[in-house]
């Protein structure tokens, strides 16, 4: 079975995309523009007869699938959506044309491939479209057999198997995206290197000329004409699809123009300026060979009667069928199931789980996929646009088997303000000033009745979106559920006055090899980067930093660090509050690092969703190092740091680098461990052990890939160049995590894997065996720390802060500290773009092994020639283990929980993270662990907690010695300036009286009365009235509370007021003092 073409229609809004679409279908052109809200799909409306090379039109009787985007309720009146369409089952149309069939069945007559009934045929229509004067013609119709779906399953299934299955007619499917600039980011998850794509634009207007409508694009410098579309969109599809040189360069880019009745002069001349203008505006771009715009195609979208629509059509045909890959068969065993998939989109089925899909595959019997097939058909219908898979944690575990189902899910959420509901205008507010959206307001979005499906999958939804990057969790917010940012609806532009000072920064920049940024991959490297570190605040404002393309963060106290948008670059700046010279090196670097590795992960992320293969072609940016020239930045490649001075070309200025290279700073040498002359190598106990991964880590580190390969090549029993071929084939990876991965493969296959062989194949390709005695040893070295320090268990909080100086080291660090391959491969990823939060995960389970002291750490690092980071560890104190185990066993934390909430150092989200634990061992390690992150505050606390709750004994031996009892009051209020968007203050109140009011109050009234004031549901009420305990529907009633808005506060006071008994407790939180100091420690809840 051929694989089926796809065009995608692109281009800026209002310039007939939709009505385009539609007669390339066979349909009428709307008579009112029509704006699309995110992506139209017409999937298999149309078709291509490969034998005659012409273009067929399949009714709606025989359409494969029609997809037209639902209207939103309470869109605004005088714009034009279209209603669903009745659907006719996919199955059908996939077997409905006779002539289809007659070469899928090698010449079978199709009047006697009966159903199972016997039942005459129905006749459902496709036509030729050789010109407009044929489409109604008898002899063009083209008939088929009705039958019913599970007898097609049946029968194709059968020919399959015989061989006979074969095709002439390939459907083809019609992208229409929309224009507008929002939607950019959610068309790169759609389009391929397999397809083709229209350029379509205003013909009336020189491509130059000032359109105001249009919006301002990343990096093109407020200019809002056709051009600017133009250079964006070819370079985006040059970008994020693989490129071919056959046939003079695919994929192709055919420029359309339209709007041919609104010329007022002469046609023909209008379209030699055009094609003139168009052949300057790229006529020294990269891309130039995928280009077709001689001749220009120029039509008028509403006239399907126009005659150069015929050789649009044409030439579409023409190409699809001399792209590369129109050649390449579908896997004749991928048809069985493909066709239960479109069953279950009849059956209105959106999402599958894995397990579904392998249940389904099992049915197909000599037909069913192998482990690696099945892979290898989501990979491949993936790439097609047929189902959506991505092969990421979280996200593996299910299938998206209608392409549909994903653009409804986008454009609930990334739409034009045109589109956006009546009744939820006030988070649209939110979006566009500060890219803020509560999750309760998503999922309101989603009670629409056109998102109604969503709410079925709405935790693997929002898993889906935080991964693309359309939503985010900010880093203070990191395991909060209950607030998401979007970055690419944000409109608000940065501050006037918020400049950079250069006297305090050096600066970092990604260079995209084409002229514009491309949005998909700008928007999720901001909300990557906001996901890493914090948030700053702004002193003037109050409001978070994060800006149209554009956001701020805090790395510690004394660094900061930012990105701009500026052409073709995003720009980074690091700065520290005192000046350059001060910017600590390993911060800089690790700084980089992780960027640099977020930016790499996200790119070859949309390569992979253009292409069905491996991932093997070159970053689309190259990395600079900004200097100050003058008044602004000047910047060169980051392969010339090493030299003392740079000249700038372009204002002959000598500038010294050695400030501004901090961004690739060494973490300090130490030196090696050599062999004596005489060494004989290891002895035969060492060469008969099993080697363990630490070893196979500092193997990995010592010796080059090249080596690796060598050696593995030699080690590797089944198919060793192969099985190479694979490790080696993605560019993910850094050079450690392939050659790691190397050596364990081999070892995990392997059934007495030893040093022996190790050894014996190093000598074999001349390769010094003394590698192996360095890796054997331990650090011996003295320390400048009493052994009692070093044989401390780290706390989390010197953990933590040691996540921002060790970056690119982090997977052989993990090998080293003594996690085990698949641990570290898991934490990539559950981590993929970010290489901060992986450092972090790396320790905290470190931490959580038993041999963890700072003693092991600090070898480690010496190890890894990571000295430098040493000056920060602090050597701090965490919770003696044996401490640890006796808190996890022996107490019961609930009235604990209650003390810490009321001294606001946890939240109740915090509270719910802990108690989702069904057993009490489990939620107790869980708050342990939220302790030793938290740092002092949190520890006094939890420490008073335990006293007042009756475990004096575990207190007084947790207690500091330097600290006083109950020291919380002594503590400095840390992130000053915070807004009171960030902590209400009623929220602050109730929470600060929160073990008063669950001893005092009496639910009932209370949940009446909210009920009453729509505050609190009726499924509130059953869920409170299901806790067996008087104080836990209190606590129940608080977290809802606590979780609500000021009105739902405001009301919960009247009702206290009502009855006399809790009138005083009203009066209480009403007056309740908030300091700063409060919002501080109860914004420490989400750092």
């Amino acid at each position: 079975m051929l694989l089926e073409p796809c065009f995608f229609l692109t281009g800026p809004f209002g310039v007939g995309k939709t009505c385009l679409a539609k007669i390339l279908v066979g349909d009428e052109a709307p008579e009112q523009r029509e704006s699309t809200d995110g992506i139209w799909i017409y999937l298999g409306r149309a078709g291509m007869n490969i034998k005659e090379r012409c273009w067929v039109f399949l009714e709606k009787g025989a359409t494969k699938r029609i997809e037209e985007m639902p209207d939103r309720s309470g869109v605004k009146s005088n714009i034009s959506t279209p209603g669903v369409n009745t659907i006719t089952s996919r199955l059908k149309a996939f077997f409905s044309l006779p002539s289809r069939k007659q070469k899928e069945f090698k010449g079978q007559n199709v009047a006697h491939l009966k159903s199972s009934n016997d039942e005459s045929a129905l006749m459902h229509g496709a036509t030729r479209d050789d010109s407009a004067g044929r489409r109604g013609d008898s002899e063009d119709i083209l008939t088929a057999k009705d039958m019913s779906e599970d007898e097609i399953i049946k029968l194709i299934r059968s020919e399959c198997n015989k061989g006979n299955y074969e095709m002439i007619i390939v459907p083809i499917d019609l992208w229409d995206f929309g224009g507008q600039k929002i939607y950019h980011l959610t068309h790169q998850l759609f389009i391929s290197s397999r397809g083709t794509f229209l350029l379509i634009f205003n013909g009336s207007k020189g491509i130059h000329d000032d359109i105001p409508d249009y919006k301002d694009l990343p990096g093109c410098n407020n200019q809002q004409n056709t051009a600017v579309y133009l250079v964006h969109w070819v370079n985006s599809v040059l970008t994020y699809c693989k490129t071919s040189v056959e046939n003079g360069g695919y994929p192709k880019i055919k420029f359309v123009a339209t709007h041919k009745d609104q010329v007022k002069g002469d046609i023909e001349e209008q379209r030699r300026i055009l094609v003139t203008s168009i052949e300057k505006l790229f006529e020294n771009h990269g891309g130039k060979q995928h280009l077709q715009y001689q001749p220009l195609i120029f039509v008028d979208a509403r006239n399907k009667e126009d005659e150069e629509l015929d050789t649009l059509k044409n030439q579409l045909v023409e190409v699809a069928l001399d792209h590369p890959s129109c050649g390449e068969l579908m896997p004749t065993k991928f048809v069985p199931l493909e066709l239960q998939l479109a069953k279950k989109v009849e059956e209105k089925k959106k999402v599958l789980s894995i397990g579904e899909l392998k249940d389904l595959n099992q049915q197909n019997e000599k037909h069913a996929l192998t482990p690696d097939q099945l892979q290898k058909f989501l990979k491949v219908n993936h790439a097609l646009g047929k189902l959506i898979y991505f092969d990421e944690a979280c996200l593996r575990d299910n299938v998206i088997i209608d392409p549909v189902f994903l653009v409804d899910v986008l454009r609930s959420i990334v739409t034009d303000e045109q589109f956006w509901p009546e009744h939820l205008t006030e988070v649209l507010g939110d979006l566009k000033e500060s890219g803020k959206l509560q999750k309760k307001d998503l999922y309101e979005i989603w009670k629409q009745d056109c998102f109604k499906e969503i709410s079925e999958h709405t935790e693997y939804i929002v898993e889906m979106l935080v991964h693309l990057g359309i939503i985010c969790r900010q880093k203070v917010d990191a395991y909060e559920s209950e607030l998401f940012l979007v970055p690419c609806m944000i409109r608000t532009k940065r501050e006037d006055n918020s400049h950079i000072d250069f006297d305090r920064s050096i600066h970092l920049a990604y260079r995209f090899k084409e002229e514009v940024v491309p949005p998909a991959i700008l928007y999720r490297f901001i909300a990557t980067f906001v996901s890493i570190w914090n948030l700053r605040i702004s002193t003037k404002s109050s409001r978070l930093m994060i800006f149209t393309d554009s956001a701020d963060v805090t790395i510690d106290n004394e660094h900061d660090m930012r990105i701009d948008i500026q052409g073709n670059r995003i720009i980074v700046s690091l700065s520290h509050k005192e000046s350059q010279n001060s910017i600590v090196p390993t911060i800089a670097s690790t700084a980089q690092e992780c960027l640099t590795h977020a930016i790499t992960r996200i790119s070859n992320f949309y390569f992979s969703v253009s292409e069905d293969s491996g991932c093997t072609r070159d970053l689309p940016f190259t990395i600079q190092i900004g200097i100050v020239c003058g008044s602004d930045l000047c910047f060169f490649d980051h392969m010339l740091r090493s030299k003392e001075e740079w000249t700038c070309p372009d204002h002959n200025r000598i500038h010294k680098t050695n400030s501004v290279s901090r961004w690739f700073a060494d973490k300090s040498h130490t030196e090696g461990d050599r062999c004596l002359e005489d060494c004989p190598g290891l002895d035969m106990a060492w060469l008969d052990s099993n080697p363990d991964d630490r070893h196979l880590g500092r193997l990995a580190a010592e010796m080059t890939m090249e080596e690796i390969r060598k050696i593995y090549m030699h080690l590797k029993e089944k198919k060793p160049a192969r099985s190479w071929e694979i490790i080696n084939e993605s560019k993910n990876k850094e050079s450690f995590d392939i050659k790691i991965k190397a050596l364990h493969d081999w070892k995990k296959n392997t059934l007495y894997a030893s040093f022996k062989q190790i050894q014996q194949s190093m000598k074999e390709e001349d390769i010094d065996i003394h590698i192996l005695c360095q890796i054997s040893r331990e650090v011996q070295k003295d320390f400048d720390q009493p052994k009692e320090k070093l044989f401390i268990r780290p706390s989390g909080l010197n953990l933590q802060q040691l996540s921002d100086h060790i970056g690119y080291q982090t997977y052989q660090l993990g090998i080293e500290l003594g996690l085990k391959v698949v641990e570290m491969q898991q934490i990539e990823r559950n981590h993929v773009t970010n290489l901060r939060s992986q450092t972090e995960e790396v320790l905290k389970k470190w931490r959580r092994l038993p041999e963890a002291t700072y003693e092991v750490l600090v070898k480690a690092l010496h190890r890894l020639e990571l000295s430098s980071i040493l000056p920060y560890i602090t050597y701090e104190e965490g919770l003696a283990e044996q401490v640890e185990e006796r808190i996890i066993q022996d107490i019961e934390i609930s009235q604990i929980l209650d003390y810490m909430m009321s001294h606001l150092v946890i939240s109740s989200d915090d509270r719910r993270r802990i108690e989702q634990h069904a057993g009490q061992d489990d939620q107790n390690k869980n708050l342990l662990e939220l302790v030793n992150k938290r740092g002092e505050s949190t520890y006094n606390v939890f420490v008073d907690a335990l006293r007042i709750s009756g475990y004096k004994d575990l207190a007084d031996e947790l207690k500091r010695d330097s600290q006083e009892e109950g020291s919380i009051e002594a503590l400095e209020p840390q992130n000053k300036g915070l807004s009171e968007w960030t902590v209400p203050v009623y929220r602050v109140r109730l929470q600060k009286n929160y073990s008063n009011i669950i001893d005092c109050i009496n639910h009932k009234k209370i949940v009446d009365h909210l009920i009453s004031r729509d505050i609190l549901t009726i499924a509130d009420s059953q869920m409170i009235n299901a806790c067996p305990a008087q104080i836990q529907k209190n606590r129940k009633l608080m977290d809802i509370l606590l979780h609500g808005s000021e009105k739902g506060f405001i009301e919960f006071l009247k009702t206290l007021r009502e009855d006399s008994v809790t009138t005083e407790l009203a009066d209480e939180i009403e007056s309740t003092l908030v300091t700063s100091r409060d919002i501080s420690i109860m914004y420490g809840c989400y750092k």
